[in-house]
């Protein structure tokens, strides 16, 4: 098995990182830059790993590489911080290294492959996800979840009905009482845009369970506050606080960037009716684009605007956004928000024709969300909490009658950035420091 030394243990001989002979009979470049031999690598395993120069760059085990990518891609203790895992000793000028070329590959090992470039430079690149992001447990979390923290469709589960899974409700206690069960629910609500816990002890505040229970931070603030409590008031200055129903949306839309996680914990509902009900809206927009694409390239391209403006708050919020977006093809945020439209301001900023085309796509889109069959329909109890992925899940909740004397439907709501909770699915314990570690060649 191969021995493996700190990173911190590597000398440093003149002004780069000299590996011992990582380089004797490495592979140089032709003038053309092309290949001339190929370094290879078996494991323990018996595979055989390889790497070689190409007229662009290196190519290692099949993966192709340009030449300004391995040198930022350089994990030598010079170019990569051992505390801070981050590139440093940039120069102050030409901070991507243009024009720079690797000259000659040196020994692979499991993790890494040693390269010199034209620069001078001595150095070494990951070869894998451990190399690159450091030994023990913290590899397996970013192998099977990375993926899944950067909201790829693929690592993703959409429902366009609700089975077990998404219904499925987690003990508090068992959530909170371990760093892998706390893990392991916050995978369940990134696949599934939702996740739901029961048996939380009554008087705990909803700061209690996040920073105390979860352990995640820190709140997203908005105009009503780090944590807003949601219960009936008469002439409400927004909807939410009162007992009518609320259409299916997701919150906050005239922000320029909506917050992302959403917790809602039920403090007390004794009141009749008031269900509340969620549908995925990523299944939504793909069985919209089997049906009519043409629709949903209309909703991912024209902004639709939206404000909140109560008079005597003091807030005006004001933004535009399409209703679907999407990066390198995956859906990436819906914002939606039927109550917050801006519509006058719309009507001035689009003309007939566009606006007309929007119109067709957002109520074809809105007929399929509000197809009872995919709502997921719970009436809220005490103690209870639920976290929505706010660019995905929409909520709303039926209208509420309170019929007898001190009946309440009191909600309490936070907000959080997305990678503020992918953080702590992640991240390594506070205080346990992972340092990457170099293969003996």
């Amino acid at each position: 098995m191969m021995s493996i030394r700190p990173i911190q243990q590597i000398r440093i001989q003149s002004k780069f990182l000299t590996l011992p002979n990582l380089f004797t009979g490495g592979i140089q470049g032709n003038k053309e830059g092309c290949q001339i031999k190929v370094r290879s690598y078996s494991n323990s395993a018996g595979t055989t790993k390889t790497a070689h120069i190409t007229e662009t760059g290196i190519n290692v085990d099949g993966r192709d590489l340009l030449h300004v990518e391995t040198r930022n891609m350089c994990r030598c203790e010079k170019c990569f911080g051992k505390f801070a895992h981050q590139i440093q000793n940039l120069p102050p000028v030409g901070n991507a290294f243009p024009g720079i070329k690797v000259e000659e590959i040196g020994k692979l090992s499991e993790h890494y492959v040693s390269l010199k470039w034209s620069d001078g430079h001595e150095g070494l690149i990951a070869r894998t996800i451990r190399g690159d992001f450091g030994p023990g447990k913290i590899e397996s979390r970013v192998r099977d979840w990375v993926d899944l923290a950067r909201r790829k469709n693929s690592d993703q589960e959409f429902w366009r009905t609700p089975n077990e899974e998404v219904k499925k409700f987690w003990d508090y206690s068992w959530v909170v009482s371990s760093v892998d069960n706390t893990r392991e629910f916050l995978v369940h609500y990134m696949k599934y845009g939702i996740a739901l816990m029961n048996g939380v002890p009554a008087g705990l505040k909803m700061e209690d369970i996040i920073f105390e229970g979860l352990k995640m931070s820190p709140l997203w603030a908005s105009c009503y506050d780090l944590v807003d409590y949601v219960r009936f008031k008469p002439d409400p200055k927004n909807l939410g606080y009162g007992s009518g129903q609320l259409p299916l949306h997701l919150d906050l839309p005239y922000y320029y960037a909506p917050p992302h996680v959403e917790f809602f914990y039920c403090i007390e509902n004794t009141v009749k009716g008031g269900d509340s009900f969620w549908v995925d809206s990523f299944a939504a927009i793909t069985k919209m684009t089997e049906e009519r694409p043409d629709l949903v390239e209309i909703l991912k391209t024209v902004p639709m605007t939206y404000r909140y403006t109560p008079p005597g708050s003091g807030v005006f919020q004001l933004t535009h956004h399409p209703l679907i977006r999407t990066v390198e093809g995956d859906l990436w945020r819906t914002v939606d928000s039927r109550w917050s439209m801006d519509s006058a301001q719309f009507a001035r900023d689009r003309d007939l024709e566009t606006r007309k085309k929007w119109w067709e796509a957002y109520s074809y889109y809105r007929d399929v969300i509000e197809d009872e069959s995919s709502w997921f329909v719970k009436k809220l109890e005490g103690g209870e909490v639920v976290i929505t992925d706010n660019w995905r899940v929409y909520h709303a909740r039926k209208e509420f009658k309170m019929t007898a004397d001190g009946q309440e439907r009191i909600l309490c709501t936070a907000c959080m950035d997305w990678n503020s909770m992918a953080n702590r699915v992640l991240s390594p314990e506070k205080g346990e420091f992972v340092f990457l570690e170099i293969d003996q060649h």
